[in-house]
């Protein structure tokens, strides 16, 4: 083979293994780091354990029905997409995971670099609320597991968001932000409302310093969650719920999930903004999506320190308990 046709042939190469993948050469799934506290907040907190996998449902309905539905999809979602999740899904969840893929098969098979990336994130969730279930107070075994779960998670940079706290120029700073909330208020504060009692739960078990204490304080915010979807969802968080905000035992022992989880579900925000926005062409969304993993992925675009993203949070809040009290099923 002469020299030319060998550098032609490499370049091929090299460009079909770029083109192959868009968020890595490694894009197979993987499942939990084996570990002996496996499932263990589904043993011992079943109901919360099942509303996740309600979220899950929330979050690939969401996304279907925006790119399946551009003309009517706020419709759709606020009407009966919402009285569907909130008067059934979430008041009898699903015991097991739901395929994303069956949920949403136009999403998952037009963006699955964001859905690998979320479903790599979503693991990480449910790993440490098991890690915190089995030690739920403080132990170096605790310490060791936490380590080894954030080093499983960033063994797949192709996958894992930054532990970098980022402005909020990148949710709500972009051409597209906002698009989601202002078309669909409601199911917006649906989806906040999922991101609040998952950042809740990690306080309820480590604030408490007793089984049965830990079990009153997961019920308790399980109840507030579900008064949350009461009343048309006139209960539901303003504004985005942030970690140190919702959790600030967590995020002081843990600022690097914390952080990590925060870039989670802002990066579900700006997917809905993408795909709501008009002002985004049909054929533009995939890479203003890309562009926005990529930037949640990295440790430079848009970082902001630790003091302003805690003092961010603060002014982003949480929820007004007292409020919910009073809370109606508006379900039939």
């Amino acid at each position: 083979m002469s020299r030319d046709r060998w550098h032609v042939r490499r370049f091929v190469l090299l460009g079909l293994a770029l083109t192959s993948g868009c968020i890595g050469a490694r894009t197979y799934e993987q499942t939990y780091l084996h570990a002996s506290d496996n499932w263990r907040f589904r043993a011992r907190y079943p109901e919360a354990d099942h509303l996740f996998n309600g979220f899950d449902y929330g979050h690939a309905i969401l996304s279907e029905m925006l790119i399946r539905h551009p003309d009517d999809a706020p419709r759709r979602l606020e009407g009966p997409v919402y009285r569907r999740i909130t008067c059934d899904i979430l008041r009898h969840p699903p015991s097991v995971p739901l395929e994303e893929r069956a949920v949403g098969p136009t999403y998952t098979s037009n963006y699955p670099e964001a859905v690998a990336t979320f479903e790599w994130a979503h693991m990480l969730h449910r790993q440490v609320y098991d890690i915190i279930a089995a030690y739920p107070l403080a132990t170096e075994e605790r310490e060791r597991r936490m380590r080894a779960a954030l080093r499983y998670y960033r063994s797949r940079p192709d996958l894992a968001l930054s532990a970098q706290p980022k402005s909020m120029e990148l949710m709500e700073g972009q051409p597209y932000s906002l698009a989601f909330r202002r078309a669909a208020p409601k199911f917006n504060g649906l989806i906040w409302s999922y991101h609040w009692l998952q950042m809740a739960l990690y306080d309820a078990l480590l604030d408490a310093p007793d089984p049965t204490t830990r079990k009153e304080t997961v019920a308790r915010d399980v109840e507030i969650f579900r008064r949350m979807t009461y009343e048309d969802g006139k209960y539901a968080p303003a504004e985005m719920p942030m970690s140190p905000a919702i959790a600030p035992t967590f995020t002081r022992h843990y600022p690097e999930f914390a952080a990590i989880f925060d870039n989670l579900h802002s990066l579900h925000d700006v997917v809905s903004d993408v795909l709501a926005s008009p002002g985004v062409k049909e054929g533009d969304k995939r890479a203003a999506i890309l562009l926005a993993i990529s930037r949640y992925r990295d440790s430079t675009s848009f970082a902001t320190s630790r003091e302003e993203w805690i003092s961010m949070s603060s002014e982003m809040g949480g929820v007004d308990t007292l409020k919910l009290i009073s809370a109606v099923s508006s379900c039939p």
